[in-house]
């Protein structure tokens, strides 16, 4: 059984969600605009095991952050949840958003973190991420014409890859509206952050994953590059890879860990 709680940190309340088990706990960090209800199918599927999943600060049911902060803001607010779940060592999972965070948190916490799983790290240079920038929107605010129902809506099915499972595309679509504002304030924090610089400085055995669809595809191969320990596996699934190819990631994640 999944169950829910809040945990208090310096800049308000965190969310999450969590399934007991054995051994050292799995920690899941969201993507954009997403909440911890993305890792649920997942949870499920590693049952047996203890797995936590956090709302972001601005996300799900967690506190908004105010002004503009960045990944290691975010970062250190999830360690502070982490450590007020009484979690001395863990496993860290993190998609897109979350994988940047998920970097920045096992370099903060190297004696915690005992492996770290990727799903679509952005491992762009910073004129590639610039390029990006220009062609990804985050801007879904309520307009009074409701138009920005039907952005959302159109993100959740086209962009992130729900198409016609209308309720995982319910479901993303939700989580959005709820964080309108928060996407943009994190989008800001991502392009800011070097996540090349940051996967050179890791130390954890790493598993990398993308889905040939997913926009952080151009990118995977750059993993290897740097690291060429770093274990690397195609998925499918566009950029809901957790939900459209769930027992395949379980198992490529539980035969990762499983040898650490």
């Amino acid at each position: 059984m999944i169950r829910k709680g809040y945990v208090d940190t310096s800049g308000g309340q965190c969310h999450y969600r969590y399934i007991e088990g054995q051994g050292t706990p799995i920690v899941f960090l969201h993507q954009t605009p997403s909440s911890s209800l993305m890792f649920e199918k997942l949870m499920h599927s590693l049952e047996g095991m203890n797995a936590v999943a956090i709302d972001t600060p601005g996300f799900g049911h967690s506190f908004n952050p105010l002004g503009q902060p960045m990944i290691k803001d975010y970062s250190s607010w999830l360690i502070e949840a982490i450590n007020s779940l009484e979690i001395n060592h863990y496993h860290l999972f993190g998609h897109h958003t979350g994988a940047s965070i998920a970097m920045q948190i096992s370099l903060m916490e190297e004696r915690s973190v005992k492996s770290l799983t990727l799903v679509g790290p952005f491992l762009a240079t910073a004129e590639e991420k610039m390029k990006m920038k220009k062609n990804i929107s985050s801007n879904w605010s309520p307009t009074k014409d409701g138009s920005h129902l039907k952005k959302a809506w159109h993100l959740a099915g086209e962009i992130l890859g729900a198409k016609n499972d209308l309720d995982l595309r319910q479901r993303e679509t939700l989580d959005a509206l709820g964080a309108h504002h928060s996407a943009e304030q994190i989008h800001h924090a991502v392009w800011e952050y070097s996540d090349i610089d940051a996967y050179k400085k890791i130390q954890q055995p790493c598993l990398i994953m993308c889905a040939k669809d997913d926009v952080m595809y151009p990118f995977f191969n750059r993993a290897k590059e740097i690291n060429p320990d770093s274990q690397t596996q195609v998925i499918l699934g566009k950029n809901l890879e957790l939900d459209l190819d769930t027992e395949s990631i379980a198992n490529k994640f539980k035969g990762f860990i499983n040898k650490i």
